[in-house]
């Protein structure tokens, strides 16, 4: 995709390439999660961690976040980032999430997030953690920035 210019002049934006999207997502570590279900929305921040077109993030079990993911496994997924006085970046991900809790989910987890394979000693800590790991499977994506930001 090329860039596109939306606006011109000192507020000028732009729609962001596949790459810069990708970037964004990659350099991110909190976003905010978008959630429906029975005809309520409820949008939530979340730590996570994106890799190969999946976006990872984990819970507790319990909560209005998982009651909804089990009720609509349908998401949506924003981050945005702001430099200098008025640039700006964002992206929305769309997709469905899964959430997991068996240790081969959690190892993955971990090994995205530390970029290593878990050690024994790591394994058996992650067997007593009684958490939900998400995995959003990113289906399609959008992102718009000002025209100066820079990545």
């Amino acid at each position: 995709m090329s860039r596109v210019d939306l606006e011109h002049g000192p507020n000028a934006t732009r729609v962001m390439t596949h790459d810069e999207m990708e970037r964004l997502l990659e350099k991110c570590s909190f976003g905010r999660l978008g959630l429906f279900f029975q005809n309520e929305p409820y949008v939530v921040p979340v730590s996570y961690k994106y890799n190969q077109g999946r976006i990872f993030f984990h819970g507790a079990k319990r909560g209005k976040k998982m009651e909804f993911l089990k009720g609509n496994n349908r998401v949506c997924f924003e981050v945005a980032e702001w430099e200098k006085p008025r640039a700006w970046a964002s992206v929305i991900c769309y997709g469905t999430a899964t959430l997991r809790d068996d240790i081969e989910a959690k190892k993955e987890w971990n090994e995205v997030l530390t970029g290593q394979k878990p050690s024994d000693e790591v394994v058996a800590r992650l067997e007593k953690v009684n958490s939900y790991v998400g995995i959003i499977q990113i289906e399609d994506m959008t992102g718009k920035c000002r025209a100066d930001f820079s990545f």
